[in-house]
């Protein structure tokens, strides 16, 4: 029963940490590095942005953060980013839409006692804004450390 509910986040966690690490072995790091390598704040955005495309279009907040995080990990000792930050950026842009196809969407609606109309006006609009709002905070914050 517990391999049920956990299989799914499981096998997309270990997608997630492959794709970053054929990204890391094909050398796209360097490639990409070289391309952010005057401000810490665009890397930052392109991961934000690229969580939550992911996430709109798959659904799940944990595939489209590794993911994201993963894409852009290689490149961030190389331009002085504390992966921390990218971490955060990352998960930030995963919340980013919560929608019909997110197991989050579902969790919200019900414990919030809504109508799927309901959770849709609140929890999408809620989570989009706090997604928007963790990314402002975060990009001062990469100018100080």
């Amino acid at each position: 029963m517990g391999f049920k509910e956990s299989g799914q986040i499981l096998i997309l966690t270990g997608v997630g940490g492959s794709l970053a690490a054929t990204v890391k072995a094909a050398g796209l790091g360097d490639i990409l590095g070289g391309f952010f390598s005057a401000s810490t704040v665009a890397p930052l955005l392109v991961v934000w942005a690229i969580a939550a495309a992911l996430h709109i279009a798959v659904g799940s907040v944990t595939l489209s953060a590794i993911t994201a995080a993963g894409l852009l990990a290689p490149i961030a000792p190389a331009i002085g980013l504390d992966p921390v930050l990218l971490a955060l950026a990352a998960g930030a842009g995963s919340l980013f839409m919560v929608h019909v196809t997110s197991n989050t969407f579902w969790l919200l609606q019900s414990l919030l006692g809504q109508s799927v109309r309901g959770a849709l006006k609140s929890v999408t609009v809620g989570v989009s804004v706090a997604s928007v709002v963790a990314i402002l905070l975060i990009l001062p914050m990469s100018l100080l450390f």
